[in-house]
């Protein structure tokens, strides 16, 4: 059975995230959590996490090795040499799919665009937490694009891929959180297989240095 301690500290981690998620990570502070978490000692969030990026190391243990557990399962038993499409569905399949399961993983999904532009880059902590499969997949679609294209353009479109899944996956998070979306909500299914789709088509479209292959009449 959890301590008073251990579910005080999860009950603070759960309003922050949810907090987090709705406002933005910038916009909330360490009292409105507290004040959220109906808690009355001033102290307590610094007491189990020190500060903002404590919470967010917490939250990255949380949620992080739930996504690996996507990209692991889409990894198993894909061979010592992977298709691309299997690195293109390994890369972008386990955020968009962890954003569909409920209300946390929405949270959470919502947090990782402010992370992905911070400052500080609290990716850091994220990776920390991340498989050695996640970091493989990173590098060997970059291998792969690098044989297509200069490596420059290469390293840009996953970059550009990355910022586009996380933002694309945070709007449809914030869509279904919204009681009166702006505009309809596809299902699940059919978001993550079209998401996946674009990636594909982003990451291996022609780069101009590649010559054009004309067909025939």
């Amino acid at each position: 059975m959890a301590s008073r301690g251990d579910r005080t500290r999860e009950h603070l981690l759960d309003v922050a995230e949810a907090l987090f998620g709705a406002e933005g990570v910038a916009n909330v502070s360490l009292r409105q959590i507290r004040l959220a978490a109906g808690q009355g000692n001033e102290a307590a969030v610094q007491y189990h996490f020190g500060d903002r990026d404590g919470i967010i190391r917490a939250l990255s243990e949380r949620h992080t090795p739930r996504v690996e557990e996507i990209r692991d399962r889409i990894m198993d038993g894909s061979g010592r040499r992977p298709s691309q499409r299997t690195l293109v569905e390994a890369f972008v399949r386990p955020l968009a799919e962890y954003g569909t399961r409920g209300p946390s993983e929405r949270s959470w999904s919502k947090m990782l665009p402010d992370l992905l532009v911070s400052p500080r880059l609290s990716l850091e902590t994220i990776q920390e937490h991340s498989s050695a499969a996640a970091a493989q997949v990173g590098i060997t679609l970059y291998g792969r694009l690098s044989t297509k294209m200069p490596e420059q353009i290469a390293g840009e479109r996953l970059w550009a891929v990355t910022q586009f899944v996380v933002h694309v996956v945070a709007d449809r998070a914030r869509l279904v959180d919204d009681p009166q979306p702006a505009r309809p909500i596809s299902p699940d299914d059919q978001f993550i297989d079209n998401l996946v789709e674009m990636a594909y088509g982003a990451l291996t479209a022609r780069h101009a240095s590649t010559p054009r292959v004309e067909r025939g009449g």
